[in-house]
């Protein structure tokens, strides 16, 4: 790995053990075990990095949620967007925890940030339509664009709900897998008979990994 790749990885692992705002280049440098003056020759400040670290963050986000598994089997698609959901919280934590600050700050990373969650909101509708369609959920065609603003919302903020409500407490994988468990919750009230039954298996994978 060369060291802008390495700075990249490094300051993003930084970044989810402490937090992005306290955080100088100088830290990041310390941290690495390289020179300011080797940061400064690849980025110029700590938004570059943060920059490059979104770049990571929009590539997985493009690259998840495929539609394919939609076309063939829907609580396939479910369980990937699930696995997906969890992946996207937990490999970028620190800006989920921070997202309104760190979009506010960059215009250029909102713009990205906005066309990218507006194809993955697309996809979710596609997804629970086609529950809908399977008669795994019975749902009003009106209502799905709540349900996946709702199921959007948690996967999106879950970790910044979990912040706020804590104290000096890290966060852990548990309570990500939570968060998933929240959105499995969110389409439960929906499930027909013959959809809680082929639903179950999801709820029961989320909520095990969900204790300790």
């Amino acid at each position: 790995m060369n060291t802008k790749d390495r700075i990249v990885v490094e300051s993003l692992k930084l970044f989810n053990e402490q937090g992005e705002r306290d955080i100088t280049t100088n830290h990041i440098a310390a941290y690495i075990g390289i020179s300011p003056g080797n940061l400064y020759y690849h980025f110029r400040n700590k938004q570059d990095i943060i920059q490059s670290i979104f770049g990571k963050y929009i590539d997985h986000m493009r690259s998840s949620f495929q539609l394919e598994a939609v076309n063939d089997n829907a609580e396939v698609f479910l369980q990937q967007y699930c696995d997906d959901v969890f992946e996207s919280l937990w490999q970028f934590r620190f800006f989920h925890s921070s997202m309104p600050g760190i979009l506010l700050r960059d215009e250029t990373l909102h713009h990205q940030y906005l066309a990218a969650h507006g194809l993955l909101t697309d996809r979710a509708k596609m997804a629970v339509s086609k529950l809908n369609k399977d008669g795994i959920i019975e749902i009003d065609d009106h209502d799905i664009d709540d349900l996946v603003e709702l199921m959007r919302v948690v996967g999106s903020f879950w970790t910044s709900y979990l912040m706020a409500n804590s104290v000096n407490q890290p966060l852990t994988e548990l309570e990500v897998y939570r968060g998933i468990s929240k959105i499995i919750m969110l389409l439960w009230p929906y499930a027909t008979t013959q959809g809680k039954v082929r639903l179950n298996p999801l709820r029961e994978k989320y909520e095990a990994l969900s204790k300790p």
